[in-house]
């Protein structure tokens, strides 16, 4: 199982890099430009500013997985602590997925349709691997174990 793990966090962490040089994509796939003119500068800020903090927060995620998986799986009550906040996050991110987003304005053209799939499976991945994690951190599979 540890195995596992650590190829789910090698192939979550280039994922999460994936996804972070992706997102440079998205103001101009999405016509931000055009959608945050008609704001408030502050309102246009604050997107702006939440926009960069999701972003560097998967950045960090993936150095994470990738220069400190290790840690990750160590069984520490921090490592515990970090693997269910990622969980958490990921959890929401995919409940907003099929839930939460109204994607009825965004043009349906292959692209797209591509990317929303590889999307929604990078998130099931990614809740599954940090579910995992922790499971493997609580003691639940292997030989892991809170310490």
């Amino acid at each position: 199982m540890k195995d596992l793990l650590q190829i789910g966090l090698l192939i979550g962490g280039w994922s999460l890099v994936a996804l972070s040089v992706g997102s440079f994509w998205i103001p101009q796939a999405l016509g931000w430009r055009e959608k945050l003119a008609g704001l408030t500068p502050l309102m246009r800020e604050l997107w702006w500013t939440y926009s960069i903090y999701v972003w560097s927060s998967h950045v960090f995620f993936a150095v994470l997985a990738l220069r400190f998986g290790d840690w990750l799986m160590g069984g520490s009550g921090a490592a515990m602590a970090m693997c269910t906040f990622m969980l958490l996050w990921w959890t929401v991110r995919l409940w907003l997925q099929f839930f939460g987003f109204d994607l009825s304005e965004i043009e349906g053209n292959a692209t797209n349709r591509v990317a929303k799939h590889l999307l929604t499976a990078l998130f099931i991945g990614l809740v599954v691997l940090y579910a995992g994690l922790l499971c493997w951190n609580a003691g639940w599979l292997g030989t892991g174990g809170f310490k």
